[in-house]
């Protein structure tokens, strides 16, 4: 079973979940969704990670790790980058792989620290966020102010699948969002909304000095193609990989495609 906990660097208290049987550490950043859990981690969060989520990555060390809980005020996703720079000084040079908001913290992550960085995959995330997908934020912050978390889970499944996903899963969450425990943190959520919202890499790209890969898909509501191919090719030789007709859950919706790609990058075969 996946090994879980909290890992302290300095004053920082970081959650994490760690799984695989390979030598090469592979460090996942999550995305928003993390400053929604509850307080510690658990058995069954890890199985689902290991078995589920990133089955297909059992063959590296693999370390998910989440944020510190209450994040300061004028936090950013710089500042984000220099906390996960210090716990990379412990676990050493290590692949990484951002999803959405990770994403966004590991750009700053491979410019300011391109020492601790082996490979590294931008998932669903560029330079900076679309106008519509800041618009969204701004109503996620203005629910998560009022601790209206249901109303950002439901909107967060309109914005973020296509096809039949879109249909089918409202219900779902809605049920199942009657069953979630409240964030352990909430004002975090706030405060990440904010440091998604402003974030602008345009600066750090030009600095990433470690192969990359940017994959996410052709429809996504914060990401859009256009911002997608335009953070590929302002990172020197790194690699584009869009998947057709998917959305900011494009590694949910074709996750053998995204799996596939994602493996062969980390390998050197693409």
């Amino acid at each position: 079973m996946a090994e879980h906990g909290t890992y302290l660097v300095g004053d920082r208290v970081f959650p994490y979940y760690r799984f695989g049987s390979g030598d090469v550490p592979l460090v996942v950043l999550p995305g928003i969704s993390d400053a929604l859990r509850p307080e510690g981690t658990s058995t069954v969060a890890g199985a689902l990670l290991q078995y589920g989520t990133f089955r297909a990555y059992r063959g590296y060390d693999v370390w998910v790790v989440g944020r510190p809980h209450d994040l300061p005020g004028d936090a950013t996703t710089q500042s984000m980058a220099d906390d996960y720079a210090a716990l990379l000084d412990r676990i050493g040079e290590a692949h990484v792989l951002g999803l959405s908001m990770g994403g966004l913290i590991a750009q700053h992550l491979a410019a300011d620290h391109p020492e601790l960085i082996r490979r590294l995959v931008l998932g669903v995330a560029g330079a900076q966020v679309g106008p519509e997908g800041r618009e969204t934020l701004d109503r996620w912050a203005a629910w998560g102010g009022k601790h209206r978390f249901r109303d950002v889970y439901l909107d967060a499944v309109e914005v973020s699948y296509t096809g039949y996903r879109r249909l089918l899963y409202p219900p779902i969450v809605r049920a199942a969002s009657r069953l979630l425990r409240e964030p352990a943190a909430p004002d975090d959520f706030v405060v990440s909304c904010a440091a998604c919202r402003d974030h602008d890499g345009s600066e750090a790209l030009s600095e990433i000095e470690a192969p990359t890969l940017v994959i996410g898909g052709s429809h996504d509501h914060f990401f859009p193609e256009a911002t997608l191919r335009e953070t590929a090719a302002e990172i020197d030789g790194a690699k584009l990989a869009l998947l057709g007709g998917t959305g900011h859950a494009a590694y949910e919706e074709r996750r053998g495609d995204w799996d596939a790609t994602v493996t062969a990058f980390l390998a050197e075969e693409l």
